[in-house]
């Protein structure tokens, strides 16, 4: 059962008691019992309301990967979300409110879910901040959801972690935004370069079998569709009995053009080594987030790296200071100059970005706005009226959340997607979109 009201049942001296009357206080029990089963969650965001109102301290929960294979990812982003915290009291911008973040680490999605009930049950948070995978994510929003707290994802791109679920926000380009962006990339970038019509080009999309995965390449397909571009093969891999040699025979077979690759890091590079050794020719390979763009990538493939393409959200590297906004360029210096301190002289990294921007939206455009009490339905009618436009954030985006009611509720939909290259030995240049490009593609590499 859901936290929030706990119903003491009342007691009496059952020797006393005749059958009837005993059939009698069943029923009533039983209806009790049933009735606090059905209260509990929907009690949740008002018990968290109340009890962050009446404290000096606003405490706010925190779910990210610590430990295991996805914890330098878990790190960079609570470390962006952090700094965002940081910047908002340094510039006041909460007011008197003094905000503690309780982080919770999780690496299964069941510990995640496990988090999201420590955290309503222990420290009645009003949200939840979290959580760079997308398969913890999809448990933690659930859950959150479910007892009627508000899920604020930095970093999960996974469509479903939003979606039908009304206290649940995604500040981060979604996978079908990701998987849009590497079909618009083919179309608008690969195909006129290499002179093939959409009609004629054969593409085989690669994708890891969960939620991360089937995000991204439903994404694809939808678009490849509307481009008139030929997906002849999607083969979706289960990551822990993935066969590289046997996926890479499988895509020489189907004499691809292009190869959209959905996978995450150990993944990725196995299968682009099994297709660099069975001799797959193809024109470009675009991958996406998790794999290709990780700077694990290129470090681990050295030269065999080269010219290969991802999708993803953008790191501080990727921004164009001009093009933002006043605001935004103003703070982006202190933003990376701040995550730099906190990180050990590291750079603001694509998940340390996108926790960031994550962080800010919520401690400078949503929790200002917020008078009186802080409840899980005050921060989520308040995010839902959030319109920060195009390059206002210092990604190059903006946050405007898609409205109750409709299909990309809670998607922020001003969330950026670029394509990268990797264009020599661990760099990486954005190619696209034109207003983050940093170079030209390198065809042929």
């Amino acid at each position: 059962m859901g936290g929030g009201r706990h119903v003491r049942l009342p007691l009496y001296p059952v020797a006393a008691m005749t059958v009837l009357r005993m059939h009698r206080f069943a029923i009533v029990a039983a209806a009790v019992l049933l009735a606090a089963i059905g209260c509990s969650s929907s009690s949740d965001s008002r018990s968290a309301g109340r009890s962050q109102s009446a404290s000096t301290e606003l405490v706010l929960g925190a779910i990210y990967p610590l430990s295991g294979p996805q914890s330098s990812g878990g790190h960079e982003e609570l470390a962006g979300v952090q700094t965002a915290l940081q910047l908002a009291e340094r510039r006041a911008v909460l007011g008197s409110r003094r905000i503690r973040l309780q982080v919770e680490s999780a690496t299964t999605p069941d510990a995640a879910r496990q988090a999201v009930d420590r955290l309503i049950d222990r420290y009645h948070v009003p949200a939840i901040i979290g959580t760079y995978g997308s398969t913890l994510a999809e448990a933690a929003a659930a859950r959150a959801d479910q007892r009627h707290v508000v899920y604020w994802e930095t970093g999960a791109v996974a469509d479903s972690v939003s979606i039908s679920r009304p206290y649940v926000f995604q500040t981060v380009a979604t996978g079908s935004t990701l998987g849009r962006a590497a079909a618009d990339f083919t179309s608008g970038v690969l195909l006129p370069a290499s002179g093939v019509p959409p009609a004629e080009v054969r593409v085989v999309i690669v994708a890891v079998a969960d939620v991360y995965g089937r995000a991204v390449a439903d994404g694809e397909v939808a678009r490849a569709a509307e481009h008139g571009i030929n997906v002849v093969d999607r083969i979706d891999y289960d990551p822990h009995r993935l066969d590289a040699d046997a996926l890479a025979r499988r895509l020489g077979d189907d004499r691809p053009d292009y190869l959209w690759d959905v996978s995450y890091i150990d993944d990725g590079i196995a299968i682009w080594r099994a297709v660099l050794d069975h001799g797959v020719h193809l024109r470009a390979a675009v991958g996406t987030s998790s794999a290709f763009c990780m700077p694990d990538f290129g470090q681990r493939l050295g030269q065999q790296a080269i010219g290969v393409y991802a999708a993803d959200k953008p790191d501080e590297a990727d921004v164009q200071p001009s093009v933002l906004l006043p605001a935004a360029r103003e703070l982006l210096s202190p933003a990376t100059s701040a995550y730099s301190q906190r990180m050990g002289g590291q750079k603001m990294s694509i998940p340390g970005m996108a926790g960031f921007v994550g962080g800010w939206a919520l401690f400078h455009g949503v929790l200002p706005t917020v008078t009186g009490g802080v409840t899980p339905d005050a921060l989520r009618d308040h995010a839902h009226n959030l319109a920060e436009p195009m390059y206002s954030s210092i990604n190059g985006g903006g946050i405007q959340f898609g409205q109750p009611g409709t299909p990309a509720s809670g998607q922020n939909l001003l969330a950026p997607a670029v394509v990268g290259q990797w264009q020599a030995v661990n760099t990486m240049r954005v190619v696209f979109p034109a207003p983050f490009a940093e170079a030209q593609p390198l065809f042929g590499s």
